[in-house]
């Protein structure tokens, strides 16, 4: 299977320890099998270091990713109450990824729209107002979001049924 990966430059060898902890499955190596989502990431991560006062490119990574039953998987069904409440102990710095021992997560993304519903739950999360009602009402607005997704490879282990094809200038 081909995945994507958006970034400022050509990654030749993943690394599952050098992206930011504070994210959707916590830290690892992210991609996707949507090449336009690949781009606007690449667009978005260059634009970040232009902002810096740094000039970067936006690049397309791609991989084939051949999937192996030694790799423990989880897969999120969607937006769903377990999804929501792993990627916000992610973002709050919980780290679960880790400590459940599962070399890839495989689900939905909490970016654009879906970030501002995960942001209003965290805050409720954080004022001890994240009852059984406001995950409900969180879930019933995720239920319009356009479906993505992200594949994080959080294991040295996984890296390995990872191999690099070719990577591309994204243009502006």
């Amino acid at each position: 299977m081909l995945v994507y990966h958006g970034s400022t430059q050509e990654i030749r060898n993943p690394k599952t320890d050098v992206s930011r902890k504070l994210i959707d499955f916590g830290q690892g190596f992210y991609a996707t099998t949507i090449k336009d989502q690949a781009e606007k990431w690449a667009k978005r991560k260059a634009g970040e270091k232009r902002v810096l006062g740094e000039i970067e490119n936006a690049v397309v990574n791609i991989y084939e990713y051949t999937q192996n039953s030694h790799l423990l998987v989880k897969k999120f069904g969607g937006y769903n109450e377990e999804w929501l409440m792993f990627v916000v102990n992610n973002r709050r710095g919980l780290d679960l990824g880790k400590n459940f021992g599962y070399d890839i997560y495989e689900g939905f993304v909490a970016d654009d729209d879906v970030a501002v519903v995960v942001d209003n739950f965290m805050q409720l999360l954080e004022k001890g107002r994240a009852n059984d009602t406001a995950i409900k009402a969180a879930l019933l607005e995720l239920e319009y979001q356009i479906p993505n997704n992200q594949i994080c490879f959080a294991s040295n282990k996984s890296l390995q049924y990872l191999k690099f094809i070719e990577s591309y200038a994204v243009k502006k």
